[in-house]
């Protein structure tokens, strides 16, 4: 812990604290101090008393507290010297304020502060290490060194260096006497520069320092030290000694000139920066354009030189050259020299081109062809500037053809048999070495070959293709097409020897570009075999994605189809597609499939449902996702309403054939429910016994005949019971007796007469038995004529047991005829225009018919005119009885009499 005491009084803090000022009344010891990192620093507050005396304030050193900035330090760290004098001591940090205060409580609250100080933290320096230093081209000087780590404070570097003579350099006393101030050298009588100091400080944040000696003497040894100081310390670095000519770095040669003097022989001329000494020199060299340098070996150049001649350089290229130079004992190169070019002279090309060809059929028909010859310019090779290319194609010994060529291809018609074909470039200087090609003729020949394993990758930042040598081959031809499936384009071709198992396209290859292949083997007979492989010198993902449309769409499927991504946006091989879709409730679903298929059937949807799907074309290095398609699935699949709707009208139709059997097998029970018998009032006696009824013929027919009336026969019932007088029950009384003798039923034993006609006297003697036998007789009076007959007595055998309404005789019938249901009772009988409107006679009934009259009578009364079916015979059924019309059988109601 660094202790500071105080030795006099600070400047005077002034405070004002409820309208008094305190001038001087305490102060702070040490003012401004400068701190270590990671050390204590102690800091004391003396009281004036006598000045507080006088402001009125008592207090003592118990009072006062410390703080740095606005926090207040604990009170643990306190110490009082005395009642005058409080001390704090604490460990102050970069993230502390840097002020400290010294205050007191005015009246137990304001604070107020007596004095306070600014502190400032650092770093002593460190021992500069790594001291070095370079003399350029022996006009100035600089050393540089490293200082160490930060001292956050101002630090001040001063380099240092004494001149001295060679027998102090031995002498380690005596060099360490170079740090004291002034040194503690003698000064040697043969040097005239021992002993003299020249010193330079360095700038700030910089490490490095120049001294500038216009008259520097070499061969003189100096020593070299830095000193480091700051208000934390003092360090100076180990001495260095060497002598100045050590350290030169020289300016680099100037080039004058560079010709070429012969072939492949350049000569270069140049000026030495400095003279009087001996340099070394380095001279290197590399065609344009080329990224790899050639050196002359260093023996070549030991000795100081001006001029030097390259030799055995390619011919007709361009050279750049440049050249750096070194003292003999000097330690430092010169920088390279500013580059030269040069062109070296022309001669004869040394490679004769690279030359392939493409054969097609003639459009004579009659064998020939037309065959294109393609040739590479020789670049480098080519030694000079090619004028032109010959072209000779012969058979045997038989030259056909000769041309001379500027361009690099040209056609020529060849009929089907074998050729050769030379080539030769030629320039200033001569031709070059040919070229032979042989177009093979027309053959069935077919070579097999072996599988030649062919591949192509990435290798070295090129692509590279390698294969299986075929035995027998003279060479190989690759040829490539970019961004295209086939080679139907402009390829591009290298040729290869026959011994080769590998090469680099000498192409510009290019990333993310598809590249076919094809290596074409050259046999001796000049027939082609070919072999093709695809590659990428570098993939990512697809530019574009997929984009996905709707083939066809059901209830619960849909296919869906895309197209391939065109080749030129693919960026790398298609590994397969992912098939991404969902509604918009539920949770998208993944299909994945290969690189080949272009179509998916999505199954298990939702019926009448939107969904959206995406399909993302993927590469070894990523995929790229097509636009998004919206499709909504059918509320029915094809063929499904048709099958309901057939369905429907098979289903109706058996329930038509169903009832119609039913029909046919259940007509009569059908029939008594939906159509009871209901007799044929046509067909009752009471119509042919009735006196008005005018016989047709002239002669009446039987009374029971078959067949429908012509004639008609009305009942009408004009009064109830109560309205039948006396009168009229005796008369019917007189009736039965006068027809009792005449006439009889002949059924069961009884007999009843009737009479169209009874006269008053007769009507008297007349009465009527009633037979006990099983069988019923009914008979009907008619009250009340129809257009002037009189009242009638009709008679019916029937053996037709009572109606329902005869059988209760406790239901009481309605209080008049009226009353009830039953409207005025009509008999029609249809009879034809062809009569002349004559009412016809009945047939005569048969024997066996024997209709009741209360039936007719109850038939009497439909309404709606419904004509029963004369056919029907059956009589028992029992009508309802609001459908009964017939009167119950009284006498006083016109009903059947007791016979």
């Amino acid at each position: 812990m660094r202790r500071l005491f105080l030795f006099g009084a600070l400047w005077a803090v002034v405070v004002t604290v409820e309208g008094l000022t305190i001038n001087s009344c305490a102060y702070n010891e040490p003012q401004s101090p400068v701190v270590e990192l990671k050390t204590n620093l102690t800091v004391f507050c003396i009281l004036n008393q006598t000045c507080l005396q006088e402001l009125r304030y008592a207090i003592t050193s118990r009072e006062l507290f410390w703080k740095v900035g606005n926090t207040v330090i604990p009170e643990s760290q306190y110490r009082l010297v005395n009642d005058s004098v409080s001390s704090v001591t604490f460990q102050p940090t970069l993230d502390m304020h840097n002020s400290l205060t010294c205050s007191f409580k005015a009246y137990g609250q304001t604070d107020v502060t007596l004095h306070g100080i600014y502190f400032t933290l650092g770093y002593p320096p460190e021992k500069p290490e790594n001291l070095s230093c370079v003399c350029y081209n022996g006009r100035t000087l600089t050393c540089s060194w490293e200082p160490g780590r930060p001292t956050i404070i101002p630090s001040t570097y001063t380099l240092k260096q004494y001149w001295v003579g060679p027998e102090l350099l031995n002498n380690t006393e005596i060099v360490q006497n170079l740090t004291s101030d002034p040194p503690k050298i003698q000064r040697p009588s043969v040097f005239r520069s021992s002993g003299e100091r020249k010193d330079c400080v360095a700038a700030a944040e910089k490490h490095s320092c120049t001294l500038d000696h216009p008259d520097f003497v070499m061969n003189i040894n100096t020593a070299f030290l830095v000193e480091a100081v700051n208000p934390l310390g003092q360090v100076t670095s180990e001495p260095v000694q060497f002598d100045i000519i050590e350290i030169v770095k020289p300016d680099p040669p100037d080039i004058a000139s560079v010709s070429a003097v012969l072939e492949r022989v350049l000569r270069i001329e140049w000026k030495n920066p400095m003279v009087l000494v001996d340099l070394k020199y380095n001279i290197r060299y590399r065609p344009r354009g080329d990224g790899a340098w050639n050196e002359v070996p260093p023996d070549d150049l030991a000795r100081t030189r001006d001029s030097f001649s390259l030799q055995e350089l390619q011919p007709y290229t361009t050279y750049a050259i440049s050249i750096r130079c070194r003292l003999t004992r000097a330690t430092y190169w010169s920088d390279w020299s500013k580059e030269y070019m040069a062109t070296t002279s022309e001669s004869a090309p040394s490679e004769g081109p690279e030359f392939w060809r493409k054969i097609s059929s003639g459009e004579s028909g009659d064998g020939e062809r037309v065959v294109q010859l393609m040739w590479k310019n020789l670049q480098s090779r080519a030694n000079g500037l090619i004028l032109g290319y010959n072209v000779t194609v012969r058979r045997g010994a038989e030259v056909l053809t000769s041309l001379h060529v500027q361009e690099t291809a040209c056609k020529i018609t060849v009929p089907k048999d074998s050729y050769e074909v030379v080539l030769t470039a030629y320039n200033s200087k001569g031709p070059s070495p040919p070229s032979t090609l042989i177009i093979p003729p027309i053959t069935d020949k077919v070579v097999q070959l072996p599988d030649m394993n062919l591949k192509a990758y990435p290798k070295a930042g090129r692509l590279y293709v390698e294969w299986r040598p075929v035995r027998g081959a003279l060479g190989y031809v690759m040829e490539w097409c970019s961004n295209s499936l086939t080679m139907d384009c402009d390829a591009e071709w290298q040729r290869d020897p026959g011994d080769s198992t590998g090469t680099y396209l000498r192409g510009d290859i290019e990333p993310f570009v598809y590249y076919l292949i094809r290596l074409n083997v050259l046999l001796g007979d000049g027939q082609e075999r070919s072999s093709s492989v695809a590659a990428y010198l570098q993939q990512r993902a697809p530019t574009i994605g997929p984009a996905v449309e709707t083939k066809s769409t059901g209830k619960t499927w849909v296919i869906l189809t895309w197209k391939p991504v065109p080749v030129s946006k693919q960026n790398g091989f298609i590994t397969g597609y992912t098939i991404n879709y969902g509604d918009n409730s539920g949770v998208p679903k993944v299909i994945t499939v290969n690189s080949t298929v272009t179509e998916c059937t999505l199954k298990s949807l939702s019926a009448k449902t939107a969904y959206s799907v995406f399909v993302t074309a993927n590469t070894e290095e990523g995929g790229k996702a097509g636009l998004q398609l919206s499709f909504t699935t059918l509320p029915f699949d094809t063929g499904e309403v048709e099958a309901i709707v057939v369905s429907a009208c098979l289903g109706f139709l058996v329930l038509i054939l169903f009832l119609c059997f039913l029909f046919c097998n259940k007509r009569e029970l059908i029939k008594k429910h939906i159509w009871p018998n209901v007799p044929d009032p046509s067909k009752s006696n009471i119509a042919q016994w009735s006196p008005q009824t005018p016989s047709r013929h002239g002669s009446k027919p039987h009374p029971f005949q078959e067949g429908p009336f012509t004639d008609v026969s009305v009942v009408k019932i004009t009064a109830d019971e109560k309205s039948y007088s006396d009168q009229d029950l005796k008369c019917v009384d007189q009736m039965k007796t006068a027809t009792s003798e005449g006439l009889s039923s002949g059924i069961g034993g009884s007999s009843c007469l009737s009479s169209p006609q009874l006269s008053g006297s007769e009507s008297d003697g007349i009465s009527c038995t009633q037979s006990t036998s099983s069988t019923v007789q009914y008979s009907t009076v008619i009250m009340g004529g129809y257009q002037g007959q009189t009242p009638m007595f009709s008679r019916s055998e029937s053996t037709q047991p009572l109606l329902v309404a005869e059988e209760r005789p406790d239901e009481q019938p309605p209080a008049s005829v009226e009353e009830a249901e039953t409207p005025s009772q009509y008999f029609k009988q249809n009879f034809s225009q062809e009569d002349g409107g004559r009412i016809p006679e009945p047939p005569p009934p048969p024997a066996h018919t024997q209709e009741p009259a209360a039936q007719i009578l109850e038939l009497a009364g439909f309404s709606d005119g419904h004509n029963p079916n004369p056919d029907d015979q059956s009589q028992g059924d029992v009508l309802d009885d609001k459908q009964k019309t017939y009167l119950p059988q009284s006498a006083r109601q016109g009903g059947y009499l007791p016979q």
